[in-house]
């Protein structure tokens, strides 16, 4: 099974507790272009670009020893599934899950999207995504090779780059549910009385501050 790091583009109100409904349209249209067997918040890239968080420092990921009771004695003696507990900076009693698929997710795998606009901004080295996902398409970033051979430098994508150049310029529209950009009326259509434009909203202009990008572990 292969994992892929996607960076995709979510409304900025979206939470841990709400991202499924968020991630749920961008995904299924990924989806189409290449075969997902499923994919999650984090998963095995969780805290992928805060390289100060470790999923097993993070008391949400502490669970009572199951073969001590949370106790850290088997029949008196010291338990060994949870003997390192201590030493770890663990709660005495208390074991990290193994698998990612128990880990709680990280509210720092939604990012701002203005961070990764600010011109400084790169990516931890080896947690460049591979593919950004929006509503209007997915484009590939060419980065793959580099994270197969551990080369990448966290330098944002020049793939990457144009996207955000192209969203800030209204040539790429993340929300196609949005209404249509206001048409100027022409002379032409004044000239002739039964041919008065319709009026129309206009389409509301692309903010950063609107969106965030969340930190999507996508399996296949």
């Amino acid at each position: 099974m292969a994992h892929h790091l996607f960076a995709v583009l979510v409304r900025a109100t979206a939470t841990v507790t709400t991202i499924d409904a968020h991630l749920a349209k961008p995904m299924r249209l990924a989806a189409r272009t290449h075969p997902i067997d499923g994919y999650r918040l984090g998963g095995q890239v969780t805290g992928a670009w805060d390289p100060d968080y470790d999923p097993t420092a993070d008391p949400n990921n502490w669970y009572p020893c199951q073969a001590c009771g949370g106790t850290t004695l088997v029949h008196d003696t010291q338990c060994r599934a949870c003997a390192d507990a201590v030493e770890a900076g663990r709660r005495p009693g208390t074991v990290v899950p193994w698998s990612y698929t128990d880990w709680a997710r990280y509210p720092g795998d939604i990012v701002a999207l203005p961070r990764l606009l600010h011109p400084g901004w790169r990516f931890p080295p080896g947690r460049t995504p591979v593919a950004w996902v929006d509503l209007a398409g997915v484009v590939w970033l060419d980065t793959n090779e580099a994270a197969l051979t551990r080369t990448d430098t966290g330098a944002v994508p020049p793939r990457l780059l144009a996207v955000f150049r192209d969203l800030l310029a209204g040539r790429r529209d993340p929300d196609p549910a949005a209404p249509p950009a206001r048409r100027r009326p022409t002379p032409a259509d004044w000239s002739a009385p039964w041919r008065h434009p319709r009026p129309r909203r206009p389409r509301v202009r692309f903010e950063p501050a609107d969106w965030s990008v969340a930190v999507v572990d996508a399996h296949s």
